[in-house]
């Protein structure tokens, strides 16, 4: 009897995984749509993602169908040769479902500040994953010559092939690399962003989610290595099926992570730096009128401001939104904010 344990697992993953992923894609939607009534660019990129994912994890399940995760003695020959087809396919596509996701994370990077450096540094992220996505995908369509050596293995004694190892370890580390990249774009952003150390770190830990991913991008190199080395390829690929299947639903919750701040607040009844705990026991915040005089030229760059001076919005406008909510949630009617002026008469008889 064949040890099915590998493929049992490799299903479990890779369906487990897959609903979380779509979850939290779910949620995004009720928080952006319903909650924030903030739609954006990102967020149909986001819903687009989900779409290749949905492409990604029925190659996945082909792959278990035809055999991955069992021993190669343990399937027949034509499951080998269709394996090898699944394989190229899923070579491809697999580039292509990192590439939409790098771009959801660039799109949304693009709402965290006008600054113009950071927006040059983020469009040069999209294209170097442009680049790399022809690039990697150029070179699995030639890797062989002829093309028929890639799906027939062996059957064309005079074929030119890229090496095995090449082929495999380069597009694979490529892809960390440009990971890396984009996960540290954001960080000097958010430090300088003006808002409490707590909520720095909140957001920045949001963010950095994504190094989850790409850990597990790392860690996909070994059985990499094992693929090249290994005949039993079919079991092989049994672990390729998991950890792709973890790799790149780690993504996805990465990416709609940051879109979910609103839900928390909802649940938790307070922002993630527990400013709404010392909401419920304010009675009003006081804005008391800043002096004008000399100062007309310099207007600040804060929340408010930024939305007066019409620059494009940030996510910490969102903040002012999720105080609304709760306003209007709050048992009592009188908590909320109150604006107030503080106006200095000066008495000309004074003098007299």
């Amino acid at each position: 009897m064949a040890d099915t344990y590998l493929q049992t697992l490799a299903y479990a993953v890779a369906y487990v995984t897959f609903a979380i992923g779509l979850s939290t894609a779910v949620l995004r939607v009720y928080c952006r749509r319903f909650m924030l009534k903030a739609w954006g660019t990102d967020d149909n990129i986001a819903l687009f993602v989900i779409g290749v994912s949905c492409g990604q994890q029925v190659i996945l399940h082909l792959f278990l169908h035809a055999g991955c995760g069992l021993h190669i003695d343990a399937i027949s020959a034509a499951q080998q040769l269709q394996i090898l087809k699944i394989l190229f396919i899923e070579e491809l596509y697999y580039y292509f479902v990192h590439f939409t996701i790098k771009f959801a994370f660039l799109t949304f990077y693009l709402r965290l500040s006008p600054d113009k450096t950071f927006r040059r540094l983020v469009f040069f992220g999209m294209a170097i994953n442009v680049a790399m996505f022809i690039i990697n995908d150029v070179i699995a369509c030639l890797q062989c010559v002829p093309f028929d050596e890639i799906l027939h293995p062996g059957t064309h004694p005079d074929a030119k092939c890229i090496p095995k190892l090449a082929l495999l370890v380069v597009p694979s580390v490529l892809n960390i690399v440009t990971d890396i990249y984009i996960l540290i774009l954001p960080i000097s952003t958010v430090i300088n962003l003006q808002m409490s150390l707590r909520r720095k770190v909140a957001v920045l830990s949001v963010i950095s989610s994504g190094a989850s991913a790409v850990l597990v991008a790392c860690f996909r190199l070994i059985p990499l290595f094992e693929l090249n080395s290994s005949p039993d390829f079919s079991y092989v690929l049994g672990k390729m099926v998991i950890v792709a299947a973890i790799e790149i639903q780690l993504a996805i919750v990465a990416v709609n992570l940051p879109s979910l701040k609103a839900l928390w607040t909802k649940v938790t009844g307070g922002s993630s730096a527990g400013s709404a705990r010392n909401y419920a026991r304010q009675k009003a915040y006081k804005l008391s009128a800043l002096s004008s005089k000399g100062k007309s030229d310099r207007v600040s760059r804060g929340t408010i401001t930024r939305m007066e001076h019409n620059v494009p919005h940030t996510e910490s406008e969102e903040e002012l939104f999720k105080q609304a909510e709760l306003r209007r949630a709050s048992p009592n009617p009188d908590v909320g904010i109150t604006v107030t002026r503080e106006v200095t008469v000066a008495d000309e008889l004074r003098s007299k």
